[in-house]
């Protein structure tokens, strides 16, 4: 573990003797005034700017973990290497990856419309850009920013009205006390990402800071990250205790010379997976187990549990939020949201707005400037959840009221219509009864038609 810590350092040492591969670039502190324009495939994308050196990735533990926020705290060029390499391992645990997709979908598969100034629906640019992957990706880039601290999304060139070539710069290149982009690690001079050529091409997405140390918060990842790394190493010693105590072990004993020995041992060893052992006749081999050996996987299991408790806790507001099908109305008595939808519909409101708040005031202006959008557009989540609930209400209110209105009629009375009106929100009308149709009155017989009774009657008889 020293010595990986050893070869980090020497790393990072050997990388700040780099100089810049763009040459006549200034501090990251001093705007670029004077200097020649910096060429479109690195205006566009500062990822071009980052020189192709692979990230050295280590085996962390718990030191390593404080060892990270110690280097983001430096009084004098604080770094995020350590951090961010950390966090890459971090969001490789399955529990945490289902976690973080699980909310950024609480998002990503929202409804959503783009208005004008006046609060008008744009039918047409809504379909059009709900169609567009790279605003996808850019929703998506921007929640990753609640997970690692920050984002810096790169828009890249425009072809054929289109951003397909949209990405995120590597973090671990990126500052965020420095707000610049640095083509080696541990490098303090680089780009700054606000100057004026380069802004209106990457939108950076910072967090919060929780201390006030940096301009940036650190992300849920670090928190996250202590308990991950207990269930990357409980699953490790899980995998050990298995392979000891509940795979078969292979115990061979023979008297055959060497040359024999070896071809028994290889037909041992041919038998799978499992251990195994070629002794003599006289040499024994005695398995000396715990007193817990046969149930101590529970101490594992138990472990894990907790562990991935913690992350549900800290990504979603639950700890069963990922496991549990939560409700809608009724989940609990008297028709309250159960505590995992809850926490769910909190964690949803919350990073909607984030993103309606990056959109409309980073994204959107900056498309403006460089001639893809027009001015004054707005990104509207659409509450769907909200309104459907309140749908259901309404109509159980109205179906209570009806049935009050139906007992009140047995009884002898009338509800007034404006009054049920009022409480639903329904049009009422009164019924209106038809009246009974008369049978027609009988016309009086005159002489004529008295003639002729008169006639058939003396026929008849």
């Amino acid at each position: 573990m020293s010595k990986n810590r050893n070869r980090a350092k020497n790393y990072a040492t050997q990388q700040m003797t780099y100089a810049s591969p763009i040459q006549g670039l200034q501090s990251p502190t001093s705007p670029l005034q004077g200097q020649q324009a910096l060429p479109a495939q690195i205006k566009h994308n500062l990822s071009n700017y980052i020189a192709p050196v692979q990230l050295l990735r280590l085996k962390h533990d718990v030191r390593m973990w404080r060892d990270a926020v110690l280097e983001a705290e430096l009084a004098y060029y604080p770094q995020r290497i350590k951090m961010q390499r950390m966090f890459i391992d971090t969001a490789l645990n399955g529990h945490v990856k289902a976690c973080t997709e699980k909310r950024k979908d609480l998002t990503l598969l929202r409804r959503f419309e783009l208005q004008d100034s006046s609060g008008k629906r744009l039918d047409e640019a809504t379909k059009a850009i709900s169609e567009c992957e790279w605003f996808q990706k850019f929703l998506s880039y921007t929640l990753d920013a609640i997970y690692y601290g920050y984002s810096l999304i790169a828009l890249g060139d425009i072809i054929d009205n289109d951003l397909p070539n949209l990405i995120i710069v590597k973090r671990w290149n990126t500052s965020p006390d420095r707000y610049n982009v640095t083509s080696y690690d541990y490098a303090i001079v680089g780009q700054d990402f606000r100057a004026d050529d380069v802004k209106d091409w990457h939108v950076y997405v910072p967090t919060p800071s929780d201390n006030g140390t940096s301009p940036c918060g650190y992300g849920l990842f670090y928190n996250v990250a202590v308990y991950e790394i207990f269930c990357r190493n409980v699953l490790g010693f899980n995998g050990d205790f298995v392979e000891r105590f509940s795979m078969p072990y292979v115990h061979a004993k023979t008297t055959k010379p060497s040359d024999e020995r070896d071809d028994l041992e290889a037909t041992v060893a041919n038998m799978g997976a499992n251990g195994y052992a070629i002794t003599d006749p006289q040499d024994d081999i005695e398995f000396l187990e715990a007193a817990l050996a046969g149930t101590g996987w529970n101490g594992y299991d138990n472990l894990e549990k907790r562990c991935e408790d913690k992350i549900s806790k800290l990504i979603l507001g639950h700890s069963d939020a990922l496991d549990s099908t939560p409700g809608k109305l009724g989940a609990d008595q008297g028709g309250d949201e159960s505590p995992v939808q809850k926490a769910l519909s909190e964690k949803q409101i919350k990073d909607g707005r984030m993103c309606e708040r990056v959109c409309n005031t980073l994204l959107f202006p900056k498309l403006h400037n460089i001639g893809q959008m027009p001015k004054g557009i707005k990104l509207v989540f659409l509450n769907d959840d909200e309104v459907q609930e309140t749908v259901e209400r309404e109509n159980l209110n109205a179906q209570g009221l009806a049935n009050v209105g139906v007992a009140m009629k047995n009884a002898g009375l009338a509800m007034d219509p404006a009054y049920f009106q009022k409480q639903t929100g329904i049009p009422t009308s009164a019924i209106v009864t038809p009246l009974p149709i008369l049978p027609p009155k009988e016309l009086p017989l005159n002489d004529k038609v008295k003639n002729k009774l008169d006639k058939l009657y003396r026929i008849s008889a």
